[in-house]
């Protein structure tokens, strides 16, 4: 039930060293699909987060559960729960957002069959299941490359300067009656 496309890795890796075939990996090796959920995290933060926070909060989670080594179904819930307080701002109508998603859809029900033949028909088909679980790792990084294209970016605030938090403090002139 891993949508991951790090878990065949770790299902080998873990097999060797139950059967004492190899000598336990130092964990680095196992820090290493860390480093571009790191790098993400960082553009998202620095890039996107001081000018809307909440689209900034969506890709973090986004990336998070993508890039991720462990990923269930439950996890979509993460950033699924974030995108209606960004998704005014994302042009969902264009060509290349109805292609993505299709390809995400696509995506999914390849690896439901492919993992249907493991789980419940009882297949070899580990491979299978993890050429799905690449698919599916692609298709989630083009999904939020289109939803970075599709971004439109909207002033947060009414201010005459373009320092972001400035003019919050300004009083409003009251009519003398």
């Amino acid at each position: 039930h891993n949508y991951s496309m790090y878990w065949y890795w770790i299902y080998l890796l873990r097999g060797r060293v139950a059967s004492a075939e190899v000598v336990a990996p130092s964990t680095w090796v196992g820090n290493v699909p860390l480093i571009p959920q790191i790098l993400i995290l960082g553009f998202s933060s620095l890039g996107i987060a001081p000018y809307d926070l909440t689209f900034a909060l969506f890709c973090q989670t986004f990336c998070f559960v993508a890039f991720n080594k462990v990923m269930t179904a439950q996890y979509f819930t993460w950033y699924l729960c974030l995108l209606p307080l960004c998704s005014d701002r994302i042009q969902w109508s264009s060509r290349r957002m109805l292609l993505s998603l299709s390809l995400l859809l696509v995506s999914i029900l390849t690896w439901l069959c492919s993992a249907f033949t493991l789980e419940m028909l009882g297949w070899r088909s580990h491979r299978q299941v993890w050429a799905a679980s690449v698919f599916f790792f692609v298709a989630n990084v083009n999904l939020l490359v289109a939803i970075l294209n599709g971004y439109r970016v909207e002033k947060m605030w009414r201010s005459s300067s373009d320092t972001p938090g400035e003019g919050w403090t300004q009083k409003q002139k009251v009519k003398a009656s």
